[in-house]
């Protein structure tokens, strides 16, 4: 949970807290859906809900994709419109048994 893909060839300590600074946002999305499992949320709410607005939405992006990857979470189909007028994808908390 929390991949941060180094695009930009980060190293040594700032790596890392890159790295950090990823897996906290994913846990936070974890946390904020599995609070609410029946309620369905696109990437610019969760940003403006979860986070206040105080990180980058493709920070988000990045958390929501790896949690799907991961089996975390789950497209549900619907869309929303979300910033700049473009439609979200809806995700929501997979309780796994």
């Amino acid at each position: 949970m929390g991949n941060y893909y180094n695009t930009t060839g980060e190293e040594g300590e700032q790596l890392e807290v890159f790295k950090t600074k990823a897996k906290s946002q994913s846990e936070i999305i974890m946390k904020f859906l599995s609070s609410q499992p029946m309620v369905e949320y696109g990437a610019s709410q969760l940003l403006r809900l979860a986070f206040n607005s105080s990180v980058p939405i493709t920070s988000i992006r990045r958390s929501i994709s790896d949690l799907v990857k991961e089996n975390k979470l789950f497209y549900t189909g619907g869309v929303r419109e979300g910033l700049f007028g473009r439609n979200e994808n809806l995700v929501k908390f997979r309780y796994l048994q």
